[in-house]
């Protein structure tokens, strides 16, 4: 399976009239970009099993060297803390359909950032990066 079949399932449930469906979205909307990404960088470098890879993504494309790697942490950084609230902030209020429609929105539209950079120059800026910090 392909992580970004999880974008259907989200794409499904954000406009439900079930508020537990638009929460659904937004976990599904975080994983199927986590975990489309996910791919390409364990395929080339070292990412921990446990939940320590959320935090590890992030700070790998953040300290790429790339700027459009920086804008798709940023972006992971910011649906990452909405799946969060979504999952475990029942008294939050902010799961209305326009909410949920957004953050499938930018996971579609970070998704297909994503997959235009150049995996080359990432991987190369993350080893560089890693580099740095294990020397």
């Amino acid at each position: 399976m392909d992580g970004k079949d999880f974008l259907d399932v989200s794409k499904r449930l954000c406009e439900s009239d079930y508020e537990a469906d638009r929460r659904t979205s937004v976990s599904r909307a975080y994983y199927a970009f986590f975990n489309h990404i996910k791919v390409l960088l364990k395929a080339r470098i070292s990412l921990p099993d446990s939940a320590e890879a959320h935090e590890k993504m992030r700070q790998y494309l953040h300290n790429s060297g790339m700027a459009e790697a920086k804008d798709i942490a940023n972006n992971l950084s910011t649906l990452r803390t909405k799946r969060n609230e979504a999952d475990y902030n029942m008294s939050s209020i902010d799961f209305d359909k326009n909410n949920c429609v957004l953050s499938y929105k930018r996971a579609a539209v970070c998704i297909q950032k994503f997959d235009e950079i150049d995996h080359k120059s990432l991987i190369a800026g993350i080893k560089e990066y890693l580099a740095k910090i294990h020397s």
